[in-house]
């Protein structure tokens, strides 16, 4: 006696969700150029120096200094997970970079290799960013990119800023509340 297979909405529904995730994830890959783009998150941070700017005076962080261990790790939690899935269009102009430089407190971050930026958006392979942690944009987490010495348009979106604020209160900087992120 044979059993005749009865036919299943439930396998082509599978099929379908399949295709459907692997169309997803294939677009992703061909718009960030990024195989690991749904991670959201900076791959290997190797970070060489930090440098921070207080109301025009800046200071050096290497890894020979007792307190760039604090705030490498600040940096490696901070920059875990992104929140933008594109490019913020947003940019350091001239006069931004001036009124940085003598006036808010941000952080340069300098690394030894290429960061590879694991998001939807094609971020580049930055060697610095730069962080601003008072003063203007510093309200929403942004991280800008840049590469020997020239900072690049469109910013990245921390998901968590909190290790950098409480790395930098620890230092004794003062730092506004409204660079949290809910």
């Amino acid at each position: 006696m044979e059993y005749q297979k009865k036919n299943s909405v439930l396998e082509p529904l599978l099929i379908l969700v399949l295709i459907a995730a692997l169309i997803i994830y294939t677009l992703g890959v061909f718009s960030s150029g990024n195989w690991l783009w749904f991670l959201s998150n900076a791959s290997e941070v190797d970070l060489a120096r930090v440098v921070i700017v207080d109301q025009g005076e800046r200071r050096t962080f290497t890894r020979e200094d007792p307190d760039f261990e604090m705030l490498a790790a600040a940096v490696e939690e901070s920059l875990h997970k992104f929140s933008n899935t594109g490019l913020v269009d947003i940019g350091l102009s001239d006069q931004t970079l001036d009124d940085y430089a003598r006036e808010g407190l941000l952080m340069e971050l300098y690394f030894g290799r290429p960061i590879e930026f694991n998001t939807l958006a094609r971020a580049g392979r930055p060697t610095q960013l730069l962080i601003p942690m008072r003063g203007r944009h510093a309200d929403g987490g942004y991280v800008f990119r840049g590469d020997n010495g020239t900072w690049w348009f469109g910013a990245m979106r921390m998901e968590n800023p909190q290790p950098l604020t409480d790395a930098l209160r620890q230092l004794g900087y003062s730092v506004s509340v409204s660079t949290l992120i809910n």
